[in-house]
C-alpha cells in the first residue's frame, strides 16, 4: 500500500511538472494534485497521448506502418498523379520514389525526361540521375551525369554528389582519383560512411595503418553519439568494428 502511495505520489509530480513545462491551464495542476486519480486519468487521455499521436515519432511510425501494410500505396499514387498531369514535378517527385524502392531503370527513364529545356542542366535532377545509374550499376554514365553537373553548375557544393562520384570512380577501377575524392570528402564532410568507404579503399591500395587509423575514428566517435546518430550509422560502426578485428 505504501509502495503504490509513492508510487501515485511521483505520477503527480511528473504529470503537474509536465503540464506546468507544456503551458497547460492551471486547472490541470490543480485536478492532478487534488483528485489524483480521476485527474491523472483524464490528463493521459486528453493530453499525453494527443501529444503523443501528434509527435514527430509517432508521425513517423505512423508512416512507417502505413507502408508496411501497403509499400507500394505511394508508387501508384504517384504514377496515378504523373498520368493525370505530365508535369516535370510529378516526374520528379515518382523519380525519387521509385530511387526509394529500388526501381532505378524508371528513375533513369523519369529523370531523363525531365532533363529538357530549361531543367536540362537541372542539378537536383542530374544528381538524381547519377545515383539511379549508380544503383544500376551503370558506373561510367552515372560519372557522366556528374561531370555534367559539374561543367554546369560550377559552384555547386553537394557532399552526397561528390561521394557518390568517388564511389563511381572507384567501381570503373580508378583508384587514384578515388582515393582523392575521398580525401577531399574526409576534410569536407568526414561522416561515419565516408571514412568506411576510404578505408576500404585505402586497405585494398595497400595501405592498411591509414584504413585502421579511419576505423578506429569512426568507433570511437560512435561511443560519443545519441541513440538516434548510432543508429544512423550503425552499418558503418559495425563495419568499422569487423575490419578492426
Amino acid at each position: 500500500m505504501q509502495t503504490t502511495g509513492i508510487l501515485m505520489l511521483l505520477i503527480q509530480i511528473g504529470f503537474a511538472i509536465h503540464a506546468l513545462r507544456r503551458g497547460h491551464p492551471l486547472f490541470w495542476v490543480f485536478l492532478i494534485v487534488f483528485v489524483p486519480l480521476i485527474g491523472c486519468l483524464l490528463y493521459v487521455v486528453m493530453v499525453i497521448l494527443p501529444e503523443a499521436a501528434q509527435s514527430r515519432a509517432a508521425q513517423q511510425g505512423t508512416r512507417v506502418l502505413r507502408k508496411a501494410l501497403d509499400p507500394g500505396k505511394e508508387l501508384r499514387q504517384l504514377r496515378e498523379a504523373l498520368d493525370r498531369s505530365d508535369t516535370v514535378g510529378n516526374r520528379a517527385a515518382l523519380a525519387q520514389e521509385c530511387l526509394k524502392q529500388g526501381q532505378y531503370d524508371e528513375a533513369i527513364s523519369l529523370y531523363e525526361s525531365s532533363l529538357t529545356g530549361m531543367y536540362r542542366t537541372d542539378p537536383a535532377f542530374l544528381l538524381g540521375l547519377a545515383t539511379a545509374l549508380n544503383g544500376a550499376k551503370q558506373f561510367g554514365r552515372a560519372r557522366e551525369a556528374l561531370d555534367t553537373l559539374y561543367e554546369a553548375n560550377p559552384d555547386y557544393d553537394n557532399a552526397d554528389a561528390r561521394l557518390l562520384y568517388a564511389r563511381a570512380l572507384e567501381e570503373l577501377g580508378e583508384t587514384e582519383p578515388a582515393l582523392a575524392e575521398y580525401a577531399t570528402l574526409l576534410r569536407t564532410a568526414p561522416s561515419a560512411e565516408i571514412k568506411c568507404r576510404y578505408g576500404l579503399l585505402l586497405k585494398r591500395s595497400g595501405r592498411e595503418a591509414e584504413a585502421r587509423d579511419l576505423f578506429g575514428e569512426v568507433v570511437k566517435d560512435a561511443k560519443g553519439t545519441s541513440q538516434h546518430s548510432y543508429r544512423l550509422n550503425r552499418e558503418w560502426v559495425e563495419m568499422a568494428k569487423r575490419e578492426l578485428g
